[in-house]
């Protein structure tokens, strides 16, 4: 008795904390529609805890067509997480998706149960809700949490992969791509395909009360604060039209790469041509050291097509744009070490200085073109 007073007073605690995080997603002031989307998949799971509450509680022998509805709501998590991450990568989702008609089937397939628990006798009825409470679940409810799981996993397998092409895309375009929210949306769907992971598992090997009851809960209010509070971290709860900037920003990437695979090969001429242009320019006017450059910037500076541009440096570099610029930038960042700028100058200061936008960003670059950090370079020139 005293462990269903726990969850229940849980379950309630959770509900409330979900709903909080809604209201305030939802409803804030020009607010845009990755914002809704988040809160959408806030509260999503909030329906299945108040489901939980009528069942703790015993009032679930008064508010039964809630369990049908909560499993439903429950079916569409995995879409809203994958429209939401394609919001976010400036991917448009496909509607007409199979997982989308098989995700319709389970709720048109919830609903036959539904209705067909409204012919039940008195008496089998409420051994059917009996089940919920004393751990003898039904079999329909066992089957649909089952496809529920599973469904997810296939969606978040495929954000993942859309998360993985919009991070190679986006290389190819920008020279600091911190600014197009990567570090948050890569965090995002790793921490929610772990949760389902953890979910699969669990229903293995714990009983499902267990698992509805405590586990499920406890993730989810740890995950949920934690992706709010990566989200402010990384500046994407946008107003309208900082989203609308942002959207604007990130769409040029798909038309990027899919224009260059379809453009005609450039001759050797040509891409030695363009390529001693490009050497020119940065030798000239080094470009790199601006932190807001992008290949299209610099296409319109060289006069050369984007898309032939970022061919070019692939095919002469073996590089992407963004590392074609770090490159640049660090062998920038070496000679100013070795100057007598440092005098004047911190070690830090320096990646600012060729164009990066953090020190996390400027050690990471260094370290993987020189094998030491800037602080260690710095001493070695000194010795």
């Amino acid at each position: 008795m005293g462990l269903i007073k726990f969850e229940l007073i849980f379950n309630i605690f959770t509900v409330i904390n979900l709903a909080i995080l809604f209201l305030f997603l939802f409803f804030k002031k020009n607010n845009s529609i990755s914002n809704k989307m988040l809160a959408l998949i806030v509260i999503n799971p909030g329906l299945n805890f108040i489901n939980n509450i009528f069942i703790l509680s015993g009032l679930i022998y008064n508010f039964h067509h809630n369990l049908y509805f909560s499993f439903a709501t429950a079916l569409l998590y995995g879409p809203l997480v994958h429209h939401y991450v394609n919001l976010m990568i400036g991917k448009k989702t496909a509607w007409f998706f199979p997982l989308h008609f098989l995700t319709l089937l389970f709720v048109i397939l919830d609903f036959y149960f539904w209705g067909e628990s409204l012919f039940l006798s008195s008496d089998r009825k409420k051994l059917y809700l009996d089940g919920l409470i004393t751990s003898s679940y039904p079999w329909q409810m066992n089957f649909i949490n089952a496809v529920f799981v599973l469904t997810q996993f296939v969606y978040f397998i495929i954000s993942i992969f859309n998360v993985i092409d919009y991070s190679k895309r986006i290389k190819d375009f920008y020279s600091d791509i911190e600014k197009v929210s990567l570090n948050y949306i890569q965090k995002f769907i790793i921490v929610i395909f772990l949760l389902n992971v953890i979910l699969i598992m669990s229903y293995v090997v714990l009983p499902t009360p267990i698992v509805e009851y405590i586990m499920i809960p406890t993730l989810i209010n740890v995950i949920y604060l934690y992706i709010i509070y990566e989200a402010f971290q990384n500046s994407v709860i946008f107003s309208k039209i900082e989203f609308n900037s942002y959207e604007n920003n990130i769409k040029s990437i798909y038309q990027l790469q899919d224009k260059t695979k379809n453009l005609p090969e450039l001759s050797s001429e040509e891409v030695e041509e363009y390529y001693a242009l490009v050497n020119d320019y940065f030798y000239k006017n080094k470009p790199f050291l601006s932190s807001i450059l992008t290949i299209e910037k610099l296409a319109d500076k060289l006069k050369i097509p984007k898309y032939q541009l970022s061919r070019v440096i692939n095919i002469k570099t073996k590089r992407n744009f963004f590392e074609f610029i770090n490159f640049h930038r660090i062998e920038e960042a070496k000679k100013i070490l070795a100057s007598q700028k440092m005098k004047v100058l911190s070690v830090d200061a320096v990646g600012y200085e060729v164009g990066f936008n953090s020190k996390s960003a400027f050690y990471r670059a260094f370290k993987k073109y020189t094998n030491q950090t800037p602080a260690q370079f710095s001493k070695k020139l000194k010795n």
